[in-house]
């Protein structure tokens, strides 16, 4: 591969795209669950794939403005990346983040206000993170909120959109949505907030950075755990079994060293949606329904597993 292309790749972390992709789908199957929209209909396809491609650009574009701001620091720590080698400008970089986020936003705003505002609340996090983020450890919260807003992106906009007029009082409505998605983005933030603590010892060698972050992921998946189809409550634990095992291999053969187990951990991002994602494709299976939706809920976890580990080999995760 072309130097400058690879990179270009590494810096945009595309191994970590699956994951996003993932992460997002989430956010789509629960807010169709909720919404029911072919009920009525709506065909949430569209909006699912706006808020996908929108849900990449944000991720690209916080990876292309953390390696700008943290070129000084990276001519003397990492000077193997693309800045300090002077294969790129940084006005480039700087160019490149802005463009994506703008995009981002715009594709946002074309499926509704919320998700637009919830595309700002990512970048303002973004902007807020690559900051601070060499300066106070608190930081890992902001990247964290990053991933669990990703699920927000359609979740925020669709079952209201397609919630039937005095069927339920708003409060109530609001309450159900939140009992559904809380546990997941607060799981996602759990969990990126833990590996991002175990990434700091990449450079930032400090003894501690092990201790709370396992806790962190443990917590993390319990929470994912937490909720399961209310029909068929036994799928629920097939959904925990790949997680645990891949973050156990992750604690321990992964171990070696920071950076392989943080890329292992990024890898198993998309595990994590699973745990949710796949109960609920059985239950719909176990009712009939085999359509493309039910097929994408059941197997885009896993593929996006796959792709992100393949794609390692191609750009490194960290």
């Amino acid at each position: 591969m072309n130097p400058r292309l690879k990179l270009l790749l590494t810096s945009a972390r595309l191994s970590n795209l699956p994951s996003v992709v993932s992460n997002v789908w989430l956010g789509v199957a629960l807010g169709v669950l909720l919404g029911s929209p072919w009920l009525q209909g709506i065909s949430p396809w569209p909006a699912a794939a706006l808020l996908v491609s929108a849900g990449c650009l944000l991720y690209v574009s916080g990876n292309f403005l953390n390696d700008w701001y943290d070129r000084h620091w990276d001519a003397q720590h990492r000077p193997e990346r693309a800045l300090p080698q002077g294969m790129f400008t940084p006005g480039f970089y700087l160019g490149l983040a802005i463009a994506c986020a703008a995009a981002a936003v715009a594709l946002a705003g074309c499926v509704g206000a919320g998700s637009a505002l919830v595309a700002v609340a990512i970048v303002l996090c973004i902007v807020s993170y690559t900051r601070w983020h060499k300066r106070l450890a608190a930081s890992i919260l902001l990247v964290a909120m990053c991933r669990a807003l990703l699920p927000w992106l359609f979740f925020i906009e669709w079952p209201l959109a397609c919630a039937k007029p005095g069927l339920l009082h708003p409060m109530a409505q609001t309450r159900m949505e939140l009992a559904v998605i809380a546990p997941h983005a607060l799981a996602l933030l759990c969990y990126v907030a833990g590996l991002s603590w175990i990434a700091r010892g990449e450079t930032l060698a400090f003894a501690a950075t092990r201790r709370p972050a396992g806790s962190l992921l443990v917590v993390a998946g319990m929470l994912m755990a937490s909720w399961y189809v209310p029909t068929m409550p036994r799928c629920g634990l097939l959904g925990v079994l790949p997680f645990g095992v891949w973050l156990t291999l992750s604690a321990t053969s992964f171990a070696k060293s920071p950076r392989l187990r943080v890329s292992s951990l990024l890898a198993g991002l998309p595990l994590l949606d699973w745990v949710a994602l796949l109960p609920l494709a059985l239950n719909m299976l176990h009712h009939g329904r085999s359509d493309l939706f039910c097929w994408v809920c059941l197997l885009l976890p896993p593929l996006a597993f796959l792709a992100g580990l393949g794609l390692q080999r191609v750009a490194a995760a960290t």
